[in-house]
């Protein structure tokens, strides 16, 4: 769901006083937080601003003299924008106020510090400026609402203390505070071993150690995530994340120097010298288990045959990792057929089927040769073989020919026409999200129109998988039945259905 569709979820919520849907809401914070709260506020309290506006023009008609036209515009032009997001029913109440007031006194002190440190104070004023909060009744830290007014954070608070946090300091300052390590990133070049050691042990989120396991790589913290996982910890990154730790690790005891931030992705050639290096990343094998359960709960109801194409051309760059990782993992969840393509169509000497071997796919495939990715279309047209669902993962710069003469499209429209009307999905690697890709542009002149999902390509996210996957899910026959059926629940018994649900899954 967008931000901005969350936040019209909870204004409409408040607005209909149905406080158990908000709240509800509001127990995620991942994705009902501050920003969210403050603009359904903020829609909710656009009637009252709107009053204000007309009370101003009247006041500014009423003046003597010749009345400003440039004070009148701006306030005219303020109230057409507040009157745009004006919903039809609701508004900023005092009741609505002690709902926020009591989602407000359930942060944490910890929070309260994160906030502190990281958000800029303008919501919190903003929002305080609505509610009338109490500083000292309303806030587990009595310092932190006149902090965000420009008061000074106590002497000896960690938010005092990690204001001026350098890199000739962190070392010092870590060994006395348990820093947040989002504060402390900025200078994770200047850590020490012992430093790097320290924060491990007080983070107690094993998911913060393995998204930032690079920077604080050392055999102490091997140790903690290894003791976190014996320990039975849970593991709650994104499936896309998890698969991106688990290729960067695995390229990391691969001696690889490929794997950092700017460079994990890169082609790479067959003749790079890379020593192993299996002590590092102790706890690898445990992780693998974890991402194979994962595995066998995603559902991806495409009808089969699936056949997934994969770009293996040197124009895929520093995307070819995650390309190949999308296409493998996706192999694996449609039982497909994998094939890919730079001059000429190839298959992988494995077809994947276990996390290891998506790995071991994804790792041993490099990006080389020119784009002709007909080639690979070309064998399942020249044998009439029926495909009931090709996805693509390409960066679509189509730039030859397959052996039969053929570009994608034309080939594709052949294909459709003469075996079988198959679906088309891309996985498509673009400069930015609003670019329009060759190859879906073509396919869309000649009639069709393919499922598209972009990534970023000098920036390839893999935690964008799970956004791929609900995707695909949407296009099938059964997410319709599943809206349904979700749809009947909710009506029988309400939000309560929901929370059963999720303690099932447990």
């Amino acid at each position: 769901m967008s931000v901005g569709s969350r936040i019209r979820a909870l204004a409409a919520a408040w607005a209909r006083h149905d406080h158990t849907l908000a709240d509800t809401f509001l127990q995620d914070s991942s994705k009902f937080g501050l920003v969210e709260i403050l603009k359904a506020l903020t829609l909710l309290d656009s009637g009252r601003k709107v009053r204000e506006c007309e009370k101003k023009m009247k006041r500014l008609e009423l003046q003597p003299g010749k009345t400003k036209k440039k004070a009148m515009g701006k306030v005219k032009s303020n109230k057409d924008n507040l009157s745009a997001i004006k919903p039809p029913l609701g508004s900023m109440s005092g009741a609505l106020a002690r709902h926020v007031r009591r989602w407000v006194s359930r942060l944490t002190a910890e929070q309260l510090e994160f906030y502190a440190l990281f958000f800029p104070p303008e919501p919190w004023k903003r929002l305080a400026d609505l509610c009338h909060f109490n500083p000292k009744k309303d806030f587990k830290l009595p310092w932190f609402l006149p902090y965000c007014f420009g008061s000074v954070a106590p002497a000896g608070s960690m938010v005092r203390n990690c204001g001026h946090l350098t890199k000739e300091n962190v070392n010092e300052l870590v060994m006395t505070f348990d820093i947040p390590y989002a504060h402390i990133k900025p200078h994770k070049d200047s850590l020490t071993e012992e430093t790097k050691a320290r924060i491990a042990l007080y983070t107690t989120d094993l998911d913060t150690l393995l998204w930032n396991y690079e920077d604080l790589a050392c055999p102490a913290t091997d140790k903690v995530i290894h003791d976190l996982l014996t320990s039975r910890s849970k593991v709650n990154l994104p499936y896309g994340k998890l698969m991106e730790r688990l290729l960067t690790l695995k390229m990391m005891r691969q001696g690889s120097h490929r794997y950092q931030e700017d460079d994990w992705s890169s082609s790479g050639t067959s003749n790079d010298q890379e020593e192993d290096a299996p002590e590092k990343a102790s706890f690898f094998d445990l992780l693998i288990p974890l991402a194979e359960k994962r595995l066998h709960e995603i559902s991806v109801p495409l009808e089969p045959p699936v056949v997934v194409i994969g770009d293996a051309s040197s124009s895929m760059g520093v995307a070819i990792r995650t390309s190949t990782i999308i296409a493998s993992l996706l192999t694996a969840l449609t039982s497909a057929k994998l094939v890919f393509f730079n001059g000429s169509n190839f298959e992988p000497d494995v077809l994947p089927e276990t996390i290891p071997q998506v790995l071991d796919v994804a790792t041993t495939v490099r990006a080389s040769g020119c784009t002709a990715p007909a080639a690979s279309l070309q064998p399942f047209y020249d044998r009439k073989e029926v495909v009931k669902t090709f996805i693509i993962v390409t960066d679509e710069e189509e730039n030859t020919n397959s052996q039969g003469g053929y570009r994608f499209a034309p080939l594709f429209k052949k294909y459709s026409e003469e075996v079988y009307p198959a679906k088309m999905v891309f996985v498509s690697f673009l400069r930015g999200q609003h670019a329009e890709g060759q190859m879906v542009n073509a396919l869309k002149l000649q009639g069709f129109d393919p499922l598209q999902f972009k990534l970023d390509s000098p920036r390839p996210d893999l935690t964008k998988l799970d956004n791929l996957l609900g995707l695909l899910s949407m296009g099938s026959k059964s997410f319709d039945e599943q809206v349904t059926e979700m749809e009947e629940l909710l009506t029988q018994k309400g939000l309560e259905a929901i929370n059963i649900q999720d303690e099932d899954k447990k």
